[in-house]
């Protein structure tokens, strides 16, 4: 199905509806096609009309300066769009609105194309292009730990020498990413999510925006592993981040229309409902590692305006479309003027051949600069590391620099004219002239080698105080972790204390600031604080409690049983409780309406947001809904492992399997079976022999719907994954007159490349009344080991499936499951 695009264009919001029969609007072509034979297509339309942002420029602070832009453009958007989406309603075609690009996205025919032309506050009327991710242009296998120095790329910008010799490491500052979504729980990308708290609960609220809908439970997921690679580049710990002390938050898009509306959420934040705008906490520096082939010209120029307006950075990766150096291989939006533009530069300090290169469509200069793109070790899904290749991989490189400049001289942070002439004349030119520019600023490599040490010894450092304190609970005067302190003033900051309790910024622009301390349970408390140059100011601040009670209560699994060890906490709260062996909590609350999540110690019950009222003396019980399939299956928390005692002739790494009878007849989906098949890749099938079924990801339980061209099939998966059953591991079976047991001993796992990782033993036992248990030992614990690459459950031949674990790090040593249908 097509889209259409609308463009904003510097006409006057006073569009009307025409009936002449002349069309006003350039319909593009391809969307003439798509509709010429009578059926419907979906386009963007643009709209007439482009809101004035020039009156941010006198604001102050984020929170003033976001807020502007953000009401400026849905003020505009609703005048310049009330009477197209009047027209739309009463034609009762399918649209959606977006006010930052002043665009509509409309389902329709050849008729409603050719009335829509017609109108005089219609501009454009495009289709919607192909929308793939920047993947790697080299994908490669690397050192999976981090090393003991930072680097090679690291030290090529010399983001280390910011880090040793200036002290900076991009403190105070936010930055994002717009990709495939990022894997927050590895290691080196969780303590610098802006959602973590102290205690290591995480709240996601304001922190993470699902524009696909496809991430279960609004967790942030990247199934395709990009994001999380560009996350690491630009703020990941042990020796890979350019910026490891600044915060990130990460929007996920796939589609055009979902580009759009990340960027929209960019600019105010919102909690995982899309309510309760925040501009005081959208991202500082945005990292955009995505790039269309063939979009309408000058498209999402105005999101990225937008944004500069509100004083964030925009980076873009070039692209890796060169075609072994060809010229004019830049797409949109790197090419776009407000995108700041990111060439892929080798260890040998040459641009990459598949480097996209310039000049743009209108004979602008791009890229604007050069940074390490080729290979590149960073963050991966599996909580290990990898190397990989692209302008993806360069992009968020300038990012982290920018983080850094703004941490060393705040002066500048907002200021992204003065930040793009610092990074331009700082960097180490690359004299490539094979498609045209000067040895200073060409069409191949931009300004040069990013040198961010250069550029933070250029900015304004001097003119800085800072300000320390910690958060402190009235009458008690105990300090508050997690304690939110926002400014406002010269700058706009946002700051969280510490498990001390402690707020800083060691780097503030001089001046007088409102500082509002709020806690959770406490109330606001708003005061002024005047940093001065080259002084740090020490100011303790006081949270006052609200009225509050402890609430008791049970949880319960909903099939009776107490839910031990399960976490009962308010959302967006750093406190919680964990239920006794009895499922019974207590947990200090303030009165009034509150909303608490449960998550259970297992995966047999599922995770559960609740709505109560918080009184003296009122239990909250709660009740956790089970994992459950459409034909009852549910699991319990516990498994015996039981060790096979007669070896089977199945081994290698692919395709081997064995089929043997049953002891007796096994029922499986209201089905009895009297033999299964038993495979080297974790699988027992009942229907059939098991066939090795992955490609670049191994078919998980929800396929069986999306992806129809898989087979479903009657199976049990222990540990489905890419096993070795090597010279060191082996498939056994042992039986009973009411169990039958398989054991994988000692299998080496597979990562997606068919790279060796962990060795892993389980056991599967099916019972003779229909239950099966899975157990456990993990010898080598790594992602792999733990299920990151593994399915974990149960499908049926008709397409149900109970997944207990679906590519998820479900599985540890110890661990028992036992499946009841």
């Amino acid at each position: 199905m097509a889209m259409v695009t609308v463009a904003a264009v510097g006409l006057p919001l006073n569009g009307v509806p025409a009936h002449a029969a002349a069309p006003r609007a350039v319909v593009a072509e391809a969307v003439r096609e798509q509709v010429a034979d009578g059926g419907s297509a979906t386009f963007w339309v643009t709209v007439a009309g482009r809101a004035d942002l020039s009156g941010a420029r006198a604001r102050e602070g984020k929170a003033a300066k976001g807020g502007y832009v953000r009401t400026t453009l849905i003020a505009a958007a609703e005048r310049s769009q009330a009477s197209l989406r009047g027209f739309l309603r009463e034609r009762r075609a399918a649209f959606q609105p977006y006010w930052i690009a002043n665009a509509l996205r409309v389902t329709g025919d050849r008729r409603l194309v050719d009335d829509l032309a017609r109108r005089t506050d219609v501009v454009k009327i495009e289709p919607d292009p192909e929308v793939p991710p920047i993947v790697p242009a080299r994908p490669e296998a690397g050192k999976a730990r981090a090393g003991a120095d930072p680097e090679w790329n690291i030290q090529r910008i010399k983001a280390d020498r910011v880090w040793n010799e200036l002290g900076v490491r991009g403190e105070g500052v936010v930055v994002a990413n717009i990709d495939t979504g990022v894997w927050f729980q590895h290691p080196a990308l969780l303590p610098s999510y802006r959602g973590t708290f102290s205690t290591g609960r995480v709240n996601h609220n304001y922190n993470w925006f699902d524009a696909s809908g496809q991430c279960p439970g609004n967790t942030p997921c990247d199934e395709e592993e990009h994001g999380t690679h560009v996350m690491g580049i630009e703020v990941g710990a042990q020796q890979v981040g350019v910026a490891p002390g600044a915060r990130w938050i990460a929007a996920r898009a796939g589609g055009l229309d979902e580009f759009v509306a990340a960027g929209q959420w960019m600019l105010a934040p919102t909690d995982l409902t899309g309510a309760n705008p925040r501009p005081e906490l959208a991202p500082d520096v945005i990292n955009n590692s995505w790039r269309v082939r063939d979009a309408p010209p000058g498209f999402y120029g105005d999101v990225i305006a937008a944004w500069i307006a509100a004083g964030i950075f925009p980076v873009v990766a070039a692209g890796n479309d060169s075609l072994g150096g060809a010229c004019e291989t830049m797409h949109w939006p790197p090419s776009l003027a407000e995108a700041y533009t990111v060439a892929n530069a080798t260890a040998g300090n040459e641009i990459n051949p598949t480097s996209s290169r310039g000049p743009a469509s209108d004979g602008r200069t791009k890229p604007d600069i050069s940074a390490p793109g080729s290979g590149i070790r960073s963050t991966q899904t599996d909580g290990e590391f990898a190397e990989q290749t692209g302008t993806s991989q360069a992009a968020p490189h300038v990012a982290g620099a920018v983080a850094l400049l703004w941490s060393a001289a705040p002066a500048l942070k907002g200021d992204i004219a003065a930040t793009r002439r610092l990074l331009d004349d700082t960097a180490g030119p690359i004299p490539d002239l094979s498609c045209g520019g000067t040895a200073e600023f060409n069409n191949v490599a931009g300004h040069g080698m990013l040198d961010v040490y250069k550029a933070v010894q250029a900015a304004p450092r001097a003119d800085v105080g800072g300000l320390r304190g910690v958060v402190r609970r009235a009458g008690t005067g105990r300090p508050l972790p997690d304690a939110t302190v926002r400014l406002s003033g010269p700058r706009s900051v946002v700051l969280t204390t510490d498990a001390t309790g402690t707020y800083r910024l060691d780097r503030a622009v001089p001046g007088t600031y409102t500082a509002t301390a709020s806690a959770f349970g406490h109330a606001e408390n708003t005061t002024s604080l005047t940093v001065r140059r080259g002084k740090t100011l020490m100011s303790d601040l006081t949270v006052r409690p609200l009225a509050a009670t402890t609430v008791t209560g049970v949880v319960h699994r909903a099939d009776g049983l107490p839910a031990a060890g399960a976490v009962v906490t308010p959302v967006d709260a750093p406190v919680l409780a964990r239920t006794d062996a009895d499922g019974r909590y207590r947990l200090d609350l303030p009165l009034g309406r509150m909303e608490l999540r449960t998550e259970p110690a297992d995966r047999c019950a599922l995770p559960l947001d609740t709505s109560a009222t918080v009184a003296a003396g009122a239990p909250i019980n709660i009740t956790l809904p089970l994992r459950t399939d459409a034909y009852g299956h549910t699991c319990t928390a516990t498994g015996s492992y039981r060790a096979g005692t007669v070896a089977l002739p199945v081994s290698g790494r692919a395709g081997a399997a064995v089929q043997v009878a049953l002891p007796f007849a096994m029922p499986l989906y209201g089905q009895p079976y009297t033999s299964v098949w038993v495979a080297a890749d974790g699988v027992i099938g009942f229907s059939g022999k098991p066939e090795p079924d992955w490609g670049d990801q191994l078919p998980s339980t929800w396929w069986v719907e999306t992806l129809p061209r898989f087979t479903p099939e009657v199976a049990v998966f222990p540990f489905h994954s890419r096993l070795d059953v090597d010279a060191q591991a082996g498939v056994f079976i042992a039986e009973t007159a009411d169990a039958f047991v398989v054991e994988w001993r000692n299998v080496r796992t597979l990562n997606r490349v068919g790279e060796g990782r962990g060795r892993i033993s389980f056991s599967a036992t099916l019972h003779r009344d229909g239950s099966i248990e899975f157990a456990y030992r993990v010898a080598e614990p790594d992602g792999w080991t733990a299920g990151r690459n593994a399915v974990v459950g149960l499908t049926d031949i008709n397409g149900d499936a109970f997944a207990y674990s679906d590519h998820d790090l479900a599985v540890n040593d110890g661990l028992g499951v036992t499946l009841r249908p």
